[in-house]
């Protein structure tokens, strides 16, 4: 995950290729991970984007 001014936040880890995410929820603070064969989603600190 990068921040803004493009600095390293972190990585998230996972056993398969990861093709799309986006973040989901209510709150849009779970990022939904689409995998090549598995959906994974984890909870985080952080909201995504709202939509216009």
């Amino acid at each position: 995950m990068l921040a803004p001014d493009g600095t390293l936040l972190g990585k998230v880890l996972v056993p398969r290729q990861v093709s799309n995410l986006c973040f989901g929820d209510r709150y849009r603070s779970r990022l939904f991970l689409c995998a090549s064969t598995a959906l994974y989603a984890l909870f985080t600190n952080t909201r995504g984007a709202a939509l216009p």
